[in-house]
């Protein structure tokens, strides 16, 4: 399929699911299985994004908007860095800022990635559903949550070859929600060590400087905190697979069946990893397109990079809503480049398809339970989930790894082929 039928294509799927998406949230055919959000007996949309701006306004009145935001409909307390208090002129603009600035990066959010599918024949552009239809994406969109706009951030920084001019993103995007800390990792694509070790230095310096300015806030927000943790289906994090699996007790007619639980740990947990590594690790450790990823600087490569470090550092650090998911779409231009170019494709065609089923089953696990339907097998359901989520983020771990060891070889050797 030639470039332009490509973008032709890519442009009027856009369209479509803006549509799509349009009629779903005004018919309110996507609740329950998103949470809605209700205020007076009705459902408010772009709730994540409200509450930075009802904060601005509070905060503009003298309010200490970490301990109390009463301008706020559901007076909730800011949970994000200083920085994102200093929005101008939003008493000016309040309809701007309160709905058409949330459309406007709900809109570009949709459109580039959407433009991330590029596929040789119509028919796998089907593919794209799972994902953009999925509850995270839905979610993500329906709240407009700034996780959205801090993805497009990622997409910018990853164009960006001068990596000088993404110390400011990167600066904002840290300071304001903390976890793109772990994007700093951008620097190692400047090749030298002695330019990576300054970069990292300048970088850390600087966040911490800023950082301790705003100590007392900082202490405010960690003290928020369960305002930002999600639970049961909607937590991605490994402390909530663990949470899970350590307080799930199945009890039918008062009897303990607990052993169900430890036989869905060994076959949906257990079993996929070991058949993976089983198979696929030699494959995953010597393939050069899989080791190449930090040596051959290009935009794939520095998406792919950015969205697996900032999947991880969310999975295993933090307790997340599934907003978080949506950086699982970052992988994708990498993963279809490779299915295209390479012809050992077996591997690159099971990643990919792993992670359309990862979307594929959140989406009709979230579905069932927010429906409230086969409430007898529920924590089996979520479970599956969760499991699935580790046995995904495994596949990326071991990626990284093996990329960031041949990296380590190549640049100790001074292979590393220089940035142009």
């Amino acid at each position: 399929m030639k470039l332009k039928q490509k973008l032709n294509i890519n442009f009027f799927i856009f369209i479509l699911f803006v549509f799509i998406i349009y009629f779903l949230i005004k018919h309110q055919i996507i609740y329950p299985t998103i949470i809605p959000m209700i205020y007076n007996g009705g459902v408010n949309i772009f709730a994540d994004w409200s509450v930075l701006i009802n904060a601005n306004i509070c905060f503009d009145k003298g309010f200490d908007v970490y301990s109390n935001n009463p301008c706020d409909q559901w007076g909730r307390k800011h949970v994000y860095g200083n920085i994102l208090l200093n929005i101008p002129f939003i008493q000016s603009f309040k309809n701007f800022y309160f709905f058409i600035f949330p459309i406007l990066f709900n809109l570009l959010f949709l459109y580039v990635t959407i433009n991330f599918f590029k596929f040789k024949n119509y028919i796998e552009y089907f593919m794209i559903f799972p994902f953009m239809l999925s509850p995270s994406i839905i979610l993500s969109i329906e709240r407009a949550n700034i996780d959205i706009i801090i993805f497009l951030i990622v997409v910018f920084i990853s164009f960006n070859k001068k990596l000088l001019f993404n110390y400011i993103p990167l600066l904002f995007v840290t300071l304001s929600k903390f976890y793109p800390i772990s994007l700093a990792t951008i620097f190692l694509f400047e090749k030298k060590f002695s330019k990576i070790i300054l970069n990292f230095i300048v970088f850390f310096i600087l966040i911490i400087s800023l950082l301790y300015l705003q100590y007392d806030d900082l202490v405010k927000i960690f003290n928020n905190s369960k305002q930002f943790i999600g639970g049961g289906i909607y937590n991605f994090s490994f402390n909530g697979l663990a949470l899970y699996i350590t307080s799930l007790n199945i009890i039918i007619d008062n009897k303990n069946l607990n052993w169900i639980k430890y036989l869905c740990i060994f076959v949906f947990l257990i079993i996929p990893i070991l058949i993976t590594l089983r198979f696929q690790i030699r494959f995953i450790f010597k393939n050069y397109i899989i080791k190449d990823k930090l040596t051959e600087n290009i935009y794939e490569n520095r998406l792919y990079l950015l969205s697996s470090v900032v999947i991880l550092s969310c999975y295993f650090l933090f307790s997340n809503y599934i907003y978080r998911e949506i950086f699982f779409l970052g992988l994708i231009p990498w993963i279809l480049k490779e299915r295209e170019v390479n012809s050992n494709k077996n591997f690159i065609n099971f990643y990919y398809y792993i992670l359309c089923t990862k979307f594929v089953i959140s989406f009709i696990i979230t579905y069932i339970i927010r429906n409230e339907y086969f409430l007898l097998i529920k924590p089996i359901l979520i479970f599956i989930k969760h499991s699935f989520d580790f046995y995904l983020i495994t596949i990326i771990l071991i990626f990284l790894l093996s990329s960031i060891i041949f990296f380590y070889q190549k640049l100790r050797n001074n292979q590393v082929p220089q940035n142009v």
